[in-house]
């Protein structure tokens, strides 16, 4: 795995976008687990991020982080289908009460975006919880362009550290 990477102020920017987040991790015999995160904060360092997901609605998620101390977050501007991928270490963490807050202010901005775009509330509903909230803290080492077009995939704007 590479040095750890940091976001820069284009990237940033994205971030304060109403977004969709997708958390993938593999077990330790590389079953592969995912979930949606429901929450997220970008550290004064720009190398840190805590993402929040619900361990009721994603419950091998926390096992195979736990195990292979790795990750891949995705995160999705569903007007737009601008994407990016932030991978590196992994560790979970306590959920204090201020995560709590941060999850509920991104299911509110995520669930305004996706009504504004014609979702029904009631299908978004079950899809954003954060019952038994979890924190996982990733260490960025790789940033992806995943936006749909011919950058997808590529190593996106971030500066070594």
């Amino acid at each position: 795995m590479g040095a750890a990477v940091q976001v820069d102020d284009k990237l940033l920017d994205f971030f304060k976008r109403p977004l969709m987040c997708i958390i993938a991790a593999a077990d330790e015999t590389g079953h592969p687990s995912a979930g949606r995160g429901v929450g997220f904060h970008i550290f004064d360092d720009r190398e840190t991020i805590d993402v929040i997901f619900s361990s009721w609605q994603w419950p091998r998620l926390e096992t195979s982080v736990r195990q292979t101390g790795r990750i891949a977050a995705t995160f999705v501007s569903p007007s737009d289908y601008v994407s990016f991928q932030l991978k590196g270490a992994a560790s979970m963490r306590d959920t204090e009460a201020h995560d709590i807050d941060c999850a509920d202010r991104f299911i509110v901005a995520a669930t305004g975006e996706l009504e504004a775009l014609g979702v029904p509330g009631r299908i978004i509903t079950p899809w954003l919880t954060a019952r038994e909230a979890k924190v996982v803290r990733l260490s960025v080492s790789e940033i992806y362009i995943q936006t749909p077009g011919p950058l997808a995939g590529m190593l996106a704007f971030a500066r070594p550290r």
